[in-house]
């Protein structure tokens, strides 16, 4: 897979996000996932599906640069950084990120399996 078609299932995953498709998205998903929130938050898959689709957390807007991909066989590892317009607990968040993502290749095709991401000071 080359690193457009990495990236675009970053696109993919970010749309299912913003888009409320969380069908979309827990396919694109890993079992395994390690989703690190700015916050030192840690959730699995079931706990950052289930954030989104109780409504507790809306991304509404998302804005990445920089990013870069970096293959390591069945591994690819994305760093970037990203504005994230989101919704927490009702209540509106711009959050400034620099980010570390991580997709692996299965049987079942290529899925996201980590994010790390650290604010970044305004």
């Amino acid at each position: 897979m080359s690193d457009k078609e990495i990236l675009g299932l970053q696109d993919q995953r970010f749309a299912a996000m913003t888009g409320r498709d969380y069908g979309k998205l827990a396919v694109l998903v890993h079992d395994d996932l390690v989703y690190t929130h700015s916050h030192s938050g840690v959730d699995g898959k079931a706990s950052w599906l289930e954030s989104m689709t109780s409504g507790k957390v809306f991304y509404k807007a998302t804005k990445l640069s920089e990013r870069k991909v970096r293959r390591y066989g069945e591994v690819a590892l994305l760093t970037g950084t990203g504005v994230l317009d989101v919704e927490v607990g009702g209540q509106p968040k711009t959050m400034r990120l620099r980010f570390l993502e991580a997709w692996t290749r299965t049987p079942q095709g290529w899925k996201f399996v980590a994010w790390q991401s650290t604010s970044i000071p305004a």
